[in-house]
């Protein structure tokens, strides 16, 4: 008597499937680096800024760490860890002015989630070791103050061919 192996060959495949659905399990953090991940050593703090879509997944993400290298990324669904595609030197003067402006952001401005179509975002740490998470963008709001202006003074880092 001959035994089937169409039965066996569904089982082998329907295992594989079960077991490749759960590594495409999305992550519950959408940002590139989780807080609690960056270093709140000097040498290696860093503060991510940026903008999005959540349109076409696009997002540019600006690094610029304490000691003054800013690095660049682009691209459709960055993942974690992915390489910079430029990097350069800020002053130094200008680099420590910015993580004084993320330290003087208060207790109400650490955490604001209000993204929209397309978005804003600031990430990073703050010297006493609090995370700092802003995304913003809907029409209907506005972030923080004090967010903003430092946004604005980390866009103004940016030479106008990055």
């Amino acid at each position: 008597m001959k035994t089937p192996l169409a039965s066996p060959l569904f089982l082998l495949l329907g295992c594989g499937l079960l077991s490749g659905l759960g590594a495409c399990q999305r992550q519950l953090f959408s940002g590139p680096t989780p807080p609690a991940l960056l270093a709140t050593d000097p040498a290696v703090r860093q503060l991510q800024f940026g903008y999005g879509s959540a349109y076409s997944s696009h997002r540019t993400t600006y690094t610029l760490r304490a000691d003054g290298v800013l690095l660049a990324q682009a691209g459709i669904g960055l993942p974690t860890g992915s390489p910079p595609t430029a990097a350069l030197k800020v002053p130094a003067a200008q680099a420590r002015a910015a993580f004084r402006r993320l330290a003087a952001l208060s207790a109400d401005s650490l955490y604001f989630e209000q993204p929209g179509p397309h978005y804003y975002f600031l990430e990073g740490c703050t010297a006493a070791g609090q995370p700092v998470r802003l995304a913003w963008g809907r029409p209907d709001t506005l972030a923080p103050h004090g967010a903003r202006q430092l946004y604005q003074q980390l866009q103004a880092l940016l030479p106008p061919s990055l």
